[in-house]
């Protein structure tokens, strides 16, 4: 059951509604940690800019994992074709 948490994000408090509190809470974390490792680099840049960098920066973590998953699918799509393959060449041999 989703339940209301407060996670703090650059020193603001935001409630959250949220089915895994752990989950969240490690997130909200991590957003914390990217924002503030920019904020440092970008002292000058408003918590808006800082807070649209860090969602390119996230969402380009995502799209190269999402590339990433479909190429070791791919691969091991590769892999059983082989297998499949090689195990249909033995059975005819017999």
């Amino acid at each position: 059951m989703a339940q209301t948490i407060k996670v703090s994000i650059l020193g603001t408090e935001y409630p959250l509604r949220s089915n895994d509190e752990v989950l969240t809470r490690q997130l909200a974390t991590d957003v914390d940690a990217e924002l503030r490792e920019m904020q440092a680099k970008l002292p000058s840049q408003s918590t808006t800019t800082l807070a649209v960098l860090g969602a390119l920066n996230f969402a380009e973590q995502v799209s190269h994992a999402g590339q990433n998953e479909r190429r070791e699918l791919d691969r091991l799509a590769a892999e059983i074709e082989s297998m499949s393959a090689a195990l249909e060449r033995t059975l005819e041999e017999k």
